[in-house]
């Protein structure tokens, strides 16, 4: 068997850590009667004067803040844009010229000369009638009095506002009769007059007309002359 041996010492238990400053508590602090204070000497009042005199230290600079990645926090800020931004750089002031009148307008053109008005020949008085003239007078009706000439142009009687003798009865067609000259005689012709047309009481549809004859057309009566006859 092999020899008895004792067991190995314990160790040591560790150390304990010194007591922080913190942790001791101070003791009060004893009150002292207040020293009464001293009195200004001449020599103070000069060490007081000389301090004011000396100049101010600037104080010590600040160092900007860092950002994480080095760079100064206050170097990367922008700056508002000065208050003449709006009239600087940007927009250049355009110069105007300066005033001056509008051109004087021309002189109005002068109106084109007129032409003299040229006096235009007298139309001569037309001559009379080479051939025989006729004439009818009304004798009865609503137109009795008229007188009305016949020569080189047919004359158209009736009720319209358009014929050169106009008979205002009822009785009268719109163009009833015509009265022309053929050659060197008259003659009267039907124009389809609803009541006819007569020659000293005969209807007729054309006839030749002598001096002193009688023609009738709705409620009129007319007499037929030859002038100078």
């Amino acid at each position: 068997m092999p020899a008895f041996q004792p067991p190995p010492a314990a160790a040591p238990p560790p150390a304990a850590p010194p007591p922080s400053p913190w942790s001791i508590p101070s003791a009060a602090p004893q009150w002292s009667t207040p020293s009464a204070a001293p009195e200004s000497t001449d020599a103070d009042l000069a060490a007081g004067a000389r301090a004011a005199a000396q100049p101010e230290m600037p104080a010590p600079s600040v160092p900007g803040w860092q950002g994480s990645n080095g760079s100064d926090v206050a170097a990367t800020m922008v700056a508002p844009p000065p208050a003449d931004a709006g009239r600087g750089e940007g927009e250049p002031t355009t110069l105007m010229p300066a005033w001056q009148p509008p051109p004087a307008a021309p002189p109005p053109a002068a109106p084109p000369p007129v032409a003299e008005t040229m006096a235009m020949p007298t139309r001569p008085p037309a001559a009379p009638s080479a051939g025989p003239q006729g004439e009818i007078t009304i004798e009865s009706g609503p137109d009795a009095g008229h007188t009305h000439r016949a020569g080189d142009h047919a004359v158209r009687m009736g009720r319209s506002p358009d014929n050169d003798v106009i008979l205002r009865d009822p009785a009268t067609s719109g163009h009833h009769a015509r009265l022309e000259r053929r050659g060197e005689q008259f003659w009267v012709v039907d124009l389809g007059s609803t009541n006819g047309t007569f020659v000293n009481g005969e209807s007729i549809q054309e006839k030749q007309l002598n001096h002193g004859d009688r023609v009738t057309i709705g409620q009129n009566s007319l007499h037929f002359s030859l002038i100078g006859a």
